[in-house]
């Protein structure tokens, strides 16, 4: 039994594709290409492959994960080479690592993602000012659902913001482009639309969902020491 971890990119129209939909491609792809998937156990057995962190209907990304196992061992560069071959337009892989077995999965081990989001709007102002105070401020709450009760329930999401930066700091022909790191896993989670919506109130503007294209750059565990980010790709295994 071999292990890997996949990096894939999904642009274009790709990005309507759902998660379900998405999952079912790439165990095509794997069959088709012969490469022979790790089974699961039991009645009802299935190959043994996940997405690291499934990305929202409607964003696009450079750097999304597959993590899976292989009955027998196959070259890294075979593997990239052979789903290429297989994946329709807007799907590729980037790059593909063999990595030690382990009961931990990369899911449980992601902490943060990095977004790039681009926004229309009209409104004239000091982006790098609202930005700070927006970020100064000693809470920043929205209004979540919870997933039982369907309830609105207020939540500080300031502790999951690691950074908003306006890109370049260039306003072009009214798109605004920030990019931010924020919490992205099992234990907090930050969705960058609501990330949006947020920063909207606090600038008294309309918070437009259709004005709004995000795009997932990375993700991320935390270093051994705790004060850095590691791409998934690039995490160190201990032996």
């Amino acid at each position: 039994m071999s292990r890997y971890v996949l990096q894939f990119y999904k642009q274009g129209y790709m990005k309507y594709i759902s998660h379900l939909d998405l999952l079912r491609l790439f165990k095509r792809s794997f069959k088709r290409m012969e490469i022979k998937l790790q089974h699961s156990q039991g009645f009802n057995p299935h190959p043994k492959m996940s997405f690291v962190q499934p990305l929202s209907l409607g964003y696009t990304s450079v750097s999304e994960y597959l993590e899976f196992e292989t009955n027998e061992y196959e070259e890294p560069n075979h593997i990239i080479q052979k789903l290429n071959e297989a994946m329709p337009d807007g799907i590729g892989i980037a790059a593909c690592r063999a990595i030690p077995p382990s009961k931990k999965t990369l899911a449980a081990m992601v902490e943060y993602a990095s977004y790039e989001l681009k926004f229309k709007t009209n409104h004239i102002c000091d982006w790098n000012e609202k930005l700070e105070e927006f970020l100064q401020q000693d809470k920043i709450i929205i209004l979540k659902k919870q997933k039982k009760s369907k309830n609105l329930v207020e939540q500080d999401i300031k502790p999951m913001i690691r950074d908003i930066i306006l890109k370049d700091s260039i306003v072009d022909n009214n798109i605004i482009t920030l990019t931010t790191t924020i919490s992205a896993g099992s234990n907090f989670n930050l969705n960058p639309e609501n990330l949006m919506k947020s920063f909207c109130t606090f600038l008294d503007i309309p918070f437009e969902k259709e004005a709004i294209s995000i795009e997932r750059k990375e993700l991320y565990c935390s270093t051994s020491e705790g004060n850095g980010l590691v791409p998934i790709l690039k995490i160190e295994f201990k032996n």
